[in-house]
């Protein structure tokens, strides 16, 4: 019977710094770690075009993107944390800040996480931690708490006004007519 239950759930566990990433599987590229990461992803596919743009642009990529509401180095509220890689298949974790802000914020910092994810994606060189730091001190700049690109900084501009555009429109059908 595990045999049969096993073959129809499929669970993916990748372990990194000692600790357990459990996330929902399929085929999917990017994979959310629970309801909660994934209504997240829902509310950014729904009202965000980037937003569907960096989900969906992954979904031919060699990476796997595990998502995960769990605390950063140094307080920051959104970061992308090297996992492991194969001869096929580069694994990546985002993790949020779940107290890091409203839903809109953090949607548009997991938007931000998923352009750094795609960084990773174009780059086929970055096959361990180190290369992985490497490309981005190339691609970007150090500060202290990690690496940062000005896209991923833009995309955060660019989500954060579709959000709230699309949150103007729901308002606006929302009221009643005088």
């Amino acid at each position: 019977m595990w045999r049969t239950m096993a073959g129809v759930m499929l669970m993916t566990i990748v372990t990194t710094g000692g600790r357990i990433v459990n996330a929902q599987t399929g085929f999917a590229r990017v994979r959310p770690e629970g309801a909660a990461i994934r209504a997240l992803i829902d509310r950014g596919m729904e009202r965000s075009a980037t937003f569907r743009d960096l989900h969906t642009g992954l979904d031919n990529a060699n990476v796997i993107v595990y998502v995960r509401f769990s605390r950063c180095y140094a307080g920051v509220p959104a970061c992308l944390v090297w996992v492991s890689a194969d001869t096929d298949t580069r694994r990546l974790l985002i993790k949020i800040d779940r107290f890091g802000g409203s839903p809109d914020e953090l949607t548009a910092l997991l938007a931000h996480e998923l352009q750094h994810a795609h960084e990773v994606a174009a780059a086929p060189d970055i096959t361990d931690l180190a290369s992985f730091q490497k490309s981005f001190a190339a691609h970007g700049w150090k500060h202290r708490d990690g690496f940062e690109t000005e896209l991923a900084r833009r995309i955060t501009t660019r989500v954060t006004a579709e959000l709230s555009r699309a949150g103007d429109n729901a308002s606006r059908q929302r009221r009643p007519r005088s």
